[in-house]
């Protein structure tokens, strides 16, 4: 009787270590992730990738996830503390705007992880960020604009007027400069996001002063510069997402930016405890910044272009073009 009274216990709790061990499992599998975003899932740009990103955790992450599109200003914060009161391990602020709201309620939530995106903030404990190089992105989008202009006037247009579509200008600038430093460079910032008209206007304007290539970083608004490009017989180059197919007749390249792989791996970090929260920058060395051209218009830019793009990429992969000090230079 004592032995089987003793196989039963043994039963009992082998039972129990075993559905203890499939409950953590599954607790682990089921990470919980929220996203806000500014703008549509559907915008083709920036804030599409970030709900790609979301798609990606909860197919290969079995994510339980949830998400909020179109978020202003005044909502931030609340936004990002109903999310955390709800029980999500993970909370992800789409952009520089979400910056000091989630220093503020990381405080108030320290279990409950924050990812900013698109700044420097962190606290070193649950709020961390990450960026992609958009010094890296201008330069690469400057540059094929230089190799491709027969005017020598080449421009840039950018939405609002905040860190990273700064940075994304100046780098621009540079690469334009890098290769020509007698071109003659436009820029401007709307101060808007989603006004697609103000975006057309501004690149007719540069068109009209004889840019004849025209770059865009200003997320939904940037189809009004693919646009005015098609009516006006020029060329366009995107920013962190390609619409290749929507505008085949004026997007001849992009300056792409993953942003879905950059938040799925730190989810995916979050999610095994390997995460450290802090400032991360990703480049083309990490994979996440690239440069594309149109398979559209592929056969419009000549091969010599193609390749000088492929060095200079090395050269950024590498740092033997440092665009910090390269900016500097300017």
């Amino acid at each position: 009787m004592m032995k089987k009274g003793l196989l039963l216990v043994i039963v009992i709790f082998a039972a129990f270590v075993s559905f203890g061990c499939e409950d953590a499992a599954e607790k682990k599998e089921n990470i919980k992730v929220a996203l806000a975003i500014t703008g549509s899932k559907t915008d083709g740009g920036w804030n599409q990738t970030a709900y790609e990103g979301l798609v990606q955790m909860e197919e290969k992450l079995n994510a339980k996830v949830t998400y909020s599109e179109n978020v202003n200003a005044s909502n931030y914060e609340r936004v990002l503390r109903d999310y955390a009161k709800a029980g999500n391990d993970v909370v992800i602020g789409h952009g520089y705007e979400f910056s000091d709201a989630a220093m503020a309620v990381g405080v108030e939530y320290p279990d409950t992880y924050f990812i900013v995106t698109s700044t420097t903030v962190t606290n070193e404990k649950n709020v961390g960020s990450l960026n992609n190089n958009y010094l890296q992105a201008g330069f690469l989008q400057g540059a094929f604009a230089a190799l491709m202009t027969k005017t020598n006037v080449v421009a840039g247009v950018g939405g609002m007027e905040i860190p990273p579509i700064v940075n994304d200008i100046k780098g621009f600038i540079a690469g334009a400069k890098y290769i020509n430093p007698n071109i003659k460079v436009l820029t401007a910032s709307t101060g808007s996001f989603d006004d697609a008209n103000k975006a057309k206007e501004q690149a007719i304007a540069f068109i009209n002063q004889g840019a004849d290539i025209v770059m865009v970083d200003a997320d939904h608004a940037g189809r009004g510069v693919y646009v005015a490009a098609e009516e006006k017989g020029v060329w366009a180059i995107g920013s962190i997402a390609a619409e290749y197919e929507a505008y085949s007749k004026s997007l001849i390249a992009c300056a792409t930016a993953d942003m879905a792989t950059a938040l799925f791996q730190t989810i995916e970090q979050i999610n095994n405890g390997t995460y450290t929260a802090e400032f991360k920058l990703m480049g083309v060395k990490q994979g996440i910044v690239d440069f594309t051209f149109s398979p559209v218009l592929d056969s419009q830019i000549p091969s010599d272009v193609k390749d000088k793009i492929a060095e200079l990429k090395e050269m950024l992969a590498s740092n033997e073009i440092d665009m910090t000090k390269l900016v500097l230079e300017q």
